[in-house]
């Protein structure tokens, strides 16, 4: 694969990825945020999503640096 392929890929994934993940985490620091502003059993529950929506995140954006790792790195092959 070509350098300009793969950062034609890159670009690609980087769209879906980088973006799915920002979203969820901004989403997932606000539900943090407004759990300030609630009590009892709804407080635990914005707590808990906003905790795992953020954590979550991670996953999207954790891809898109491995691909963007990967975008620089030969190929290696074995010889015999």
């Amino acid at each position: 694969m070509t350098f300009v392929r793969r950062v034609i890929v890159f670009v690609v994934i980087s769209i879906f990825t980088l973006g799915l993940g920002l979203l969820a985490l901004f989403d997932g620091l606000e539900m943090l945020t407004e759990a300030a502003g609630y009590t009892g059993n709804d407080r635990t529950a914005l707590l808990g999503l906003g905790a795992l929506t953020t954590v979550g995140a991670l996953v999207p954006i954790a891809l898109w640096i491995l691909a963007g790792w990967a975008l620089f790195v030969k190929r290696q092959t074995w010889d015999w």
